[in-house]
């Protein structure tokens, strides 16, 4: 098993031991099994997905949404350091669909490219954040 951390700056959101852990990287999705080689790496914001046991169907995985970050593995333990996280359970599919609204706005309103940033991570967190809901949707139906 792999000791799964992750923290934002609100504190610990999930700490516990895992089989695998999806994470979104630059370079697309990457899965950490245990006994992986050392690596650290970005997070890009999308959706972390948690394997608790090597049995458990795709069904069973648990989801949070991520804003990004810093991931650090050793073998043994794996620690996400998040700008946000938030668990599938957390997420108001209603608010997250209005602030997506809201950064799609802020980024056609832009004045300078700091804005159009902050407009853009806005609306990549909000997307995540969507996804996660699809798929606790999806998984519901099940």
């Amino acid at each position: 098993m792999l000791t799964f951390e992750l923290v934002t700056p609100e504190g610990v959101k999930f700490t516990e031991e895992a089989y695998e852990v999806l994470l979104p990287t630059p370079n697309g999705q990457i899965g950490i099994l245990p006994h992986h080689m050392p690596l650290v790496t970005l997070a890009v914001p999308g959706v972390i997905g948690i394997r608790r046991r090597a049995d458990d169907p795709d069904s069973r995985i648990e989801h949070f949404a991520t804003g990004g970050g810093f991931v650090e593995v050793d073998g043994k333990r794996l620690r996400l350091l998040a700008d946000t996280a938030e668990h599938a359970e957390d997420i108001d599919e209603l608010r997250a669909k209005e602030a997506l609204e809201r950064a799609q706005e802020l980024q056609q309103t832009a004045e300078d490219h700091v804005a159009l940033a902050d407009a853009t991570a806005l609306i990549e967190r909000n997307l995540a954040r969507l996804k996660v809901t699809e798929i606790k949707r999806r998984h519901n139906r099940m």
